[in-house]
Formats: C-alpha cells, sequence, structure tokens
C-alpha cells in the first residue's frame, strides 16, 4: 500500500501545482482516523475529529489551492490519500505485534525490490553533490520511519495522524532558512490553525488520562 501510494502520488506531482497536491494528499489524516474506527476499532472522541477537521482547514488556508475538477491527476492523488492510510492503519496493526526494526527492514526492502527494475531502466549516475543528498535522504527517511513506527506502536493512530499536519510547518521554515523564501498571510494563518489542532489534541489526551487517573 506504501509503494503503491508514492507511486500515485509522484505521478500526479508531475501534473498539479504543490498547493493543489499538498491540500488534497492531506486529507490523509482524515481517512486514517476513519479506517483506525472501522479498522481497528478505536474510539476517536469529538475534539480529535474536531482537531483532524481544523488541521485540514489550515492545510488549505495556507496552500490557498485554484479550484479542482476530477482529472486524472487528482484522482491519482486521492488514490496516494487513501492508500496511505490503509498503510498507516496496518502498520499500526502490525507494530502492536513486531518489533520497530523488522518492519522498518521489511519495508524497504519491498521498495527496494519493486523499484530496482525501473531504477535499472532509467538509471542515471549521480555526481557527488547529488549522491550526498541521495544519502542524506535516504538516512533521514530512515530515521523519520522509524520514529514513526514507534509513535504507531505507543499510541491510536487517530492521535498520531493529525501530526502529520506540521510537516507543512516544517516545510514553511526550512524553505524560509534554505531558499529565504518569506510565507504569504495565508500560511501564517494556516500554520496557526495546524499548530492549534495538534495542541487541541495534546491537551485533550492530558485531560483525558488525568480523569482516567
Amino acid at each position: 500500500f506504501t509503494l503503491a501510494a508514492w507511486l500515485c502520488y509522484y505521478n500526479a506531482a508531475r501534473s498539479l501545482q504543490l498547493a493543489e497536491l499538498t491540500t488534497i494528499y492531506y486529507a490523509a489524516p482524515i481517512i486514517v482516523t476513519v479506517l483506525s474506527v472501522v479498522i481497528l476499532g478505536e474510539t476517536v472522541p469529538l475534539l480529535r475529529w474536531i482537531a483532524v477537521f481544523v488541521g485540514f482547514v489550515g492545510v488549505f488556508i495556507a496552500c490557498d489551492p485554484t479550484r479542482l475538477g476530477l482529472s486524472v491527476p487528482v484522482l491519482l492523488v486521492l488514490a496516494a490519500a487513501v492508500l496511505w492510510g490503509i498503510a498507516v492503519v496496518l502498520l499500526r496493526k502490525t507494530a502492536l505485534q513486531e518489533r520497530t526494526t523488522i518492519q522498518l527492514v521489511l519495508n524497504n526492502f519491498y521498495f527496494l525490490l519493486f523499484s530496482a527494475v525501473p531504477a535499472l531502466l532509467w538509471w542515471r549516475m549521480p555526481d557527488g553533490t547529488q549522491l550526498l543528498l541521495l544519502l542524506s535522504v535516504g538516512a533521514l527517511g530512515g530515521v523519520a520511519q522509524y520514529v514513526l513506527f514507534e509513535g504507531m506502536k505507543r499510541a491510536p493512530v487517530s492521535i498520531v495522524a493529525p501530526f502529520e499536519y506540521t510537516s507543512l510547518v516544517w516545510a514553511f521554515a526550512l524553505g524560509f532558512a534554505i531558499w529565504s523564501d518569506v510565507p504569504r498571510t495565508e500560511v501564517f494563518m494556516g500554520a496557526a490553525l495546524i499548530i492549534g489542532a495538534g495542541l487541541l489534541i495534546v491537551v485533550n489526551e492530558h485531560f483525558r488520562k488525568r480523569e482516567q487517573a
């Protein structure tokens, strides 16, 4: 599911604007929350549902997307969001039964196996700088996967999923730090909603645990 999600995502990225791509793809946490109820039987409080939708609204405002139609690229990125949502729920299910390192190795083995054929067909030898960047992406991606799998093992996916919205805020921050990109007013408004959604979940879980103690 994860490989299929990324194949759909990268193919859609060739035709859609970044704002359109990002906005549609961030439907994934909503899908994860719904599937966590259907597949895992998790109980999702009303405040957590509110946080999920507030986060999505924040992404929508920050990206300021144009009016979208149901074109093939749009359907592809919607498929990517659904497939990633299913993958996250299944990862949560296996996370409770398998060690994180086993999941990490198997996940990347399948990526390597199914990507080998197209890589051999279209491979271009990178220069020194490109090779360093590729190695850095691989290392950071591996750490990110490990932390994600550990998070899914320790918390319900309906709690973990909305925090995916914060990656947009990180993207804006890194864009400013590296390329001096100055976000628009809409970006700050959206970021405020995204951070607010994350804080709402944290506060809700804090008080829920205090009541159970």
